[in-house]
């Protein structure tokens, strides 16, 4: 708490304010010193609550992803709130903070992915073949979601993929999928860069982060997910 306090702003809510909701963008990571939170999932069921000494958030706070849940507070409020970019720098240089945070995000977006209703919703029949592609492309990442086993609405080309906050994309590509969530970047017609890696593997992964350590600009370009086989 204290190595938080140093980087963060302390901070009041009242019951009923929500810190953060389904589908934003960005938002902070939030230490309790002071009363409860309720996570809850875009149709207000608890998933669970947090209360003094805890914190909240999942991986998708140090990945940049849209928020899967909404936080309430049930009770009075006392917080320190941190900024991600922030907590990134900390995380490094603090091994037993970095320990406990990620071993609890991992196990939260785990947790996630069991709840029905969270995440992405895809639309499209079993026959379809770009439905159980986008199916496989989002369990390689991670993401929570549901699927409807179904034709889209409306004469939709499947798979339709609804986003947290309601977006919905029609027969999206995966680099659409993870754009929309704010994953990653769409590249310019010409990118120039000291280093390209193809491929985020272990190998891929490595090359890049030694390439970026040694200060070259590296871009690393994948088309299904972080980590690879190894990640899988």
């Amino acid at each position: 708490m204290a190595t938080l306090a140093a980087l963060g702003e302390e901070r009041t809510a009242a019951v009923g304010d929500v810190l953060y909701q389904v589908g934003d963008a960005t938002y902070p990571f939030i230490a309790i010193r002071e009363g409860e939170v309720a996570i809850v999932d875009a149709d207000g069921n608890e998933i669970v609550r947090h209360g003094a000494s805890s914190f909240l958030g999942e991986l998708n706070l140090l990945s940049g992803q849209t928020v899967f849940v909404s936080a309430v507070v049930t009770k009075p409020l006392r917080y320190i709130a941190v900024d991600r970019d922030a907590l990134r720098t900390v995380l490094f240089d603090d091994g037993p903070l970095s320990d406990l945070v990620l071993s609890t995000f991992i196990a939260r977006r785990e947790a996630l992915q069991r709840v029905q209703g969270i995440g992405l919703e895809i639309i499209g029949p079993r026959s379809s073949e770009a439905t159980i592609q986008m199916l496989d492309f989002v369990r390689a990442n991670r993401l929570p979601f549901t699927w409807q086993d179904a034709q889209p609405p409306g004469g939709a080309e499947s798979p339709l993929v609804r986003l947290p906050g309601g977006t919905e994309l029609q027969h999206p590509s995966r680099g659409e999928v993870l754009r929309a969530l704010g994953v990653g970047r769409e590249l310019a017609p010409r990118e120039e860069v000291d280093l390209l890696v193809v491929g985020a593997g272990p190998a891929g992964l490595t090359a890049a982060v030694y390439g970026a350590s040694e200060g070259l600009d590296t871009l690393i370009v994948e088309s299904t997910a972080l980590g690879g086989q190894a990640g899988s």
